[in-house]
């Protein structure tokens, strides 16, 4: 049992020993790969001059680039507002890089201006409009003012460009917006003043004049115009109606 033991102690050892020789052989043939046979392969291969290739188009440079005996290796889009599309933005290795032959280029090229759809914002209030407009990257133009009695103050009545067309980022969008009427004074009839006087004033106010008993007007002497407040609000809005009417002077 004791000899049985020592011999494969024994094959241990001759196994070991066998195995480092075998690691020494494999590390002295890589070695020799390493410092005689690589070198010159590696210098064998040429070192190549990167051509510029940017500013120039997406086909113009993979020719110029197989010509150098290089390859693109990766394209990249992107929006950009002074490169048209189709053109190349930056290049990686930089032009005038000394590379390998075979070395892999990284080219940026640009898609052209981005463009948005216009929202539709026609109805809607005018801080809510400029909120809609300028979240997709619009600004806002002109501004103009109407008035309308049948609109409530500060609504979007129409907008140009229109909307659901295609704009460049940063476009310039115009707006129509209500403006209610200004308020208007009644004109102060009372006092000596003849119908054709009132009718005058109220048309100057942008005002309706309604006579309620016109049929004294040729029946009075000296007839006398008085507004009827209980009809008539001492603040009106153009187009209001103020109701008048005719009293004799006694």
């Amino acid at each position: 049992m004791m000899k049985e033991f020592l011999d494969q102690r024994l094959g241990i050892k001759q196994f070991s020993k066998t195995f480092a020789v075998i690691l020494l052989i494999l590390f002295l043939i890589l070695w020799l790969i390493d410092s005689c046979v690589m070198p010159p392969y590696v210098h064998s291969i040429g070192t190549i001059k990167v051509p510029n290739i940017t500013g120039l188009s997406l086909k113009k440079a993979d020719d110029i680039v197989k010509n150098s005996k290089l390859r693109v290796a990766d394209v990249r889009e992107v929006y950009n507002e002074t490169v048209p599309k189709g053109y190349i933005i930056s290049q990686l290795p930089f032009a005038g890089s000394e590379v390998r032959e075979g070395r892999r280029l990284y080219i940026t090229v640009s898609r052209g201006i981005e463009k948005i759809t216009v929202p539709y914002v026609i109805g809607k209030l005018e801080r809510v409009a400029w909120i809609d407009i300028m979240r997709l990257g619009f600004n806002i133009g002109n501004i103009e003012y109407v008035e309308r009695d049948d609109k409530p103050d500060g609504v979007v009545l129409a907008q140009y460009p229109h909307y659901g067309v295609n704009l460049p980022y940063g476009a310039t969008i115009n707006l129509i917006v209500s403006q209610a009427p200004p308020e208007a004074e009644i004109p102060l009839f009372e006092g000596d003043i003849t119908l054709q006087e009132a009718r005058n004033l109220a048309s100057q106010n942008s005002l309706i004049l309604i006579v309620i008993n016109p049929e004294l007007i040729e029946t009075l002497d000296n007839p006398v115009i008085r507004p009827d407040y209980n009809r008539t609000s001492y603040k009106l809005r153009k187009g209001d109606t103020v109701w008048v009417e005719i009293v004799p002077i006694y």
